[in-house]
């Protein structure tokens, strides 16, 4: 008897809980609004972003092409500053020596507007062929696969 009155009591409380959560929630002030902004609590070093870009898992060749006078700087600046793309966008250069890693945010299909996924790749310049070659991840997902060859495409022809 004991035990089922402290099972009434326990939800005689939860109700009672709900009901004051229900009521202060429905009377709340709508001109009461407060703005907060977000400050950059921590920024990422160079070596940490190429972390997390995976950088180790570059290794599949999508597409290769020659480029005579290629400098890495410029190729930079261009995919900055020149290179508009609405399939996908540049979020982030890291360069290292002849190596260009690119983190870009992309849809899947690749003509889609929502833009919520992140690829890492990389721009290779070879100085013994005067080659280029960009580098991403292996995909097991054929419309994922395309869509890497694709950006692939596009970065190979605005930077060569």
């Amino acid at each position: 008897m004991e035990v089922l009155s402290i099972i009434i009591s326990v939800i005689g409380l939860i109700v009672h809980l709900i009901q004051k959560a229900d009521t202060s929630s429905n009377s709340a002030s709508v001109s009461s609004y407060r703005d907060t902004t977000y400050e950059v609590v921590y920024e990422f070093t160079e070596e940490e972003k190429l972390e997390n870009m995976n950088i180790d898992s570059l290794n599949i060749c999508y597409k290769t092409a020659g480029s005579a006078n290629f400098s890495i700087e410029k190729a930079r600046r261009t995919l900055l500053n020149n290179y508009v793309e609405t399939d996908f966008y540049i979020d982030e250069i890291i360069i290292r020596q002849n190596c260009m890693y690119i983190k870009v945010l992309h849809s899947i299909p690749f003509k889609s507007t929502n833009k919520c996924y992140g690829a890492a790749f990389s721009i290779n310049y070879m100085t013994a062929n005067n080659r280029v070659s960009v580098y991403g991840s292996k995909k097991i997902n054929a419309d994922e696969e395309q869509v890497f060859k694709q950006i692939a495409s596009e970065l190979i022809i605005a930077v060569s």
